[in-house]
């Protein structure tokens, strides 16, 4: 082995170690998943989850028991707490590129230390993720969705957190949530008891706009609104079935889950001009941006 290669190794080794600290695994109501330890006391974990507790390995041979705080539904994690845990949060490295090399680091059914190489082959979004959820960006990995590595953190070269790894495959990629988005989100969990969804009750199609609708306009698609549900936020604020939506509190929407990323925690409760083409009619419609039910 070359003193570069051996350099090398070294160092990835290093990055797995200090990684496996903030890795454990968490045993919900059906199959265990890794999870990882973003603040004090506070673990993220993608786990299936039908309890108000859970069991955490810590990969010591040590179990201890979990609270439930709250589940992320857009990324389909879910946020425990342990007191006492004792494991440091793995803080969020720097924004990667593709092309970058990274590392997968989980945890097996054993409590063993799992990781793997992972070239990153894609960074970008927005990703639909549910009929009414999506993720405004996401990190891809040339690795194949593993159960040991479902749920572990994906690090640098220093050991620093790129992301949660998750179950979600990609024309043979697997899909992670950057650290930037889903440590922010699993603090607002942890203190609301969940992530708040804007709601606005319509079902949508992307679909292109005729040139003599555009009312001039250079957008070529916008959203066909196919339903409007009854008492919902749409109706009331005047949203009709036909329309077409072009833009959201200014910024353009083509596809339905840009419309969906677009319905944020900030603006609940808040009332949002929506651009529409009515007819061959360009107008705005004034929506109060309600809740979603959780569940």
């Amino acid at each position: 082995m070359t003193n570069a290669w051996a350099g090398l190794s070294d160092q990835i080794a290093a990055a797995v170690a200090r990684a496996a600290e903030s890795v454990v695994q968490v045993h919900g109501h059906r199959r265990p998943a890794a999870g990882v330890v973003f603040a004090e006391h506070l673990i993220l974990t993608p786990a299936a989850v039908d309890d108000d507790t859970v069991a955490v390995h810590t990969g010591e041979g040590a179990t201890v028991e979990g609270a439930v705080l709250g589940r992320i539904g857009n990324m389909g994690l879910t946020v425990v707490r342990v007191e006492g845990l004792g494991r440091p949060a793995l803080e969020p490295g720097p924004e990667p590129r593709p092309g970058h090399l990274a590392v997968a680091v989980g945890r097996t059914w054993s409590g063993g230390v799992m990781a793997s190489l992972a070239p990153i082959s894609v960074v970008g979004g927005p990703l639909r993720t549910g009929r009414a959820s999506a993720l405004d960006r996401v990190i891809r990995i040339q690795q194949a969705p593993h159960g040991a590595l479902t749920g572990g953190a994906l690090v640098d070269a220093n050991g620093d957190a790129l992301g949660i790894i998750t179950s979600m495959a990609i024309r043979g990629t697997t899909v992670v949530i950057p650290a930037s988005i889903a440590w922010p989100g699993a603090s607002r969990a942890a203190a609301e008891g969940g992530i708040r969804q804007g709601y606005l009750g319509v079902s949508s199609l992307a679909v292109a706009i005729p040139e003599r609708q555009r009312g001039g306009r250079s957008q070529g698609f916008g959203l066909l609104v196919s339903q409007v549900a009854s008492g919902s936020p749409a109706e009331s604020g005047g949203l009709l079935v036909g329309d077409m939506i072009v833009a959201f509190d200014g910024e353009t929407v083509q596809e339905p889950e840009e419309l969906v990323t677009r319905l944020r925690g900030n603006r609940l409760g808040k009332a949002v001009p929506i651009t529409v083409v009515r007819g061959i009619g360009v107008q705005d419609v004034t929506v109060t941006v309600g809740e979603r039910p959780r569940g």
